[in-house]
C-alpha cells in the first residue's frame, strides 16, 4: 500500500480544498510534456492516483483506516479489511490507468480539464495563454568573439477560460488603440508646439493611460492580467527556480533586447 498523503505532501488531516489544490499544483508540475524530470510519468501517475483516492469522500475514509493501522502504527481493528483493501487496490487499478492516458495527453489539452488561472471558478475552456521561457546552457562555436549563445527554450500554456481569453483581447485592443493615438499624435504635428523631449513624454503619458484603463478594466471584470500574474503561475515559478528566465531568446536576457521585450510586454 502507497502513502498517498506523502506523495501529495499533505498531512493526514488535509481538507478536500487542501487535497484538491496540492492535486492541481502537482499534476501541472508533473506532466509528463512539461516536466525535465526523467520519471516524469511516474510521478504523474501515482499523483493522480493518490488524488483519485483521497478525493473521494468514502474511499478516503477506508484508506484512512489502513492509513493509520499501517502507516501511523496505531493499534485498530478494522472490520472487513480484506475487502477495504481489495476495493482501494481496485480503485487504485483504476486510477493508474486513466493516468497513463494523461500522462499521454498534450499538455495544452490537459489543462482543459483544470481551472482558469485568470479567473478563479472558471474551467479552462478557452485558448491556453503561451509563456514562453529560455535557459541559457552554454556557448558553441559560431560567428563573432563569443560565439553563439546555446539555450534551451520551453512555452508553458497557461489554463485560461473563454471569458479570460475574451477579457485579455480587448484589454489588448484598448492598449493598441492608445499606442495608435500616441503615434498619431506624435506625428501628425499634433503636439508641434513643443520640443521633441516634451513630445515624447506627451505620447508616453498618452499609453500610460492607456495602460491604466486596462488595468482598470481588468480589475471590474476580476480578471488577472496576463503581464503581472503570469510569472506567479506555479509551472513557470519553478521553471524559474531552475534557471529559466522569460522570453523565447537568449538575447531577451544577454542584451538590451530584454528591456525593449519588457517595455512591449508592459504596453501590450
Amino acid at each position: 500500500m502507497k502513502d498517498y498523503y506523502k506523495i501529495l505532501g499533505l498531512s493526514r488531516n488535509a481538507t478536500p480544498e487542501e487535497i484538491r489544490q496540492r492535486f492541481r499544483e502537482l499534476a501541472l508540475e508533473n506532466h509528463p510534456d512539461v516536466s525535465e524530470n526523467k520519471n516524469a510519468s511516474e510521478v504523474f501517475i501515482e499523483i493522480y492516483e493518490a488524488y483519485h483516492i483521497l478525493s473521494q469522500p468514502e474511499k478516503k475514509i477506508k484508506y484512512d483506516l489502513l492509513y493509520d493501522k499501517y502507516f501511523r502504527r496505531e493499534r485498530v481493528e478494522i472490520p472487513d479489511e480484506e475487502y477495504i483493501k481489495n476495493d482501494i487496490h481496485n480503485v487504485s487499478s483504476s486510477a493508474k490507468e486513466r493516468a497513463q492516458q494523461k500522462a499521454k495527453v498534450r499538455y495544452s489539452d490537459f489543462i482543459k480539464d483544470m481551472d482558469c488561472f485568470f479567473i478563479p471558478g472558471l474551467k479552462a475552456d478557452g485558448k491556453p495563454y503561451s509563456f514562453s521561457m529560455h535557459k541559457n546552457v552554454g556557448i558553441s562555436g559560431g560567428v563573432g568573439p563569443m560565439g553563439s549563445i546555446k539555450s534551451k527554450v520551453i512555452n508553458i500554456p497557461i489554463p485560461r477560460s473563454k471569458k479570460a481569453h475574451v477579457l485579455h483581447q480587448i484589454g489588448f485592443s484598448i492598449k493598441v488603440l492608445f499606442f495608435v493615438l500616441a503615434i498619431i499624435a506624435f506625428k501628425l504635428d499634433l503636439l508641434s508646439n513643443y520640443n521633441l523631449v516634451t513630445k515624447l513624454v506627451i505620447s508616453t503619458f498618452i499609453i500610460i493611460i492607456g495602460g491604466l484603463i486596462t488595468f482598470i478594466f481588468y480589475r471590474l471584470y476580476k480578471v488577472k492580467s496576463k503581464f503581472f500574474f503570469s510569472g506567479k503561475y506555479p509551472l513557470v515559478r519553478k521553471y524559474k527556480l531552475n534557471g529559466y528566465k522569460r522570453g523565447f531568446h537568449p538575447m531577451i536576457s544577454t542584451t538590451p533586447v530584454g528591456l525593449i521585450a519588457y517595455l512591449l510586454r508592459l504596453i501590450f
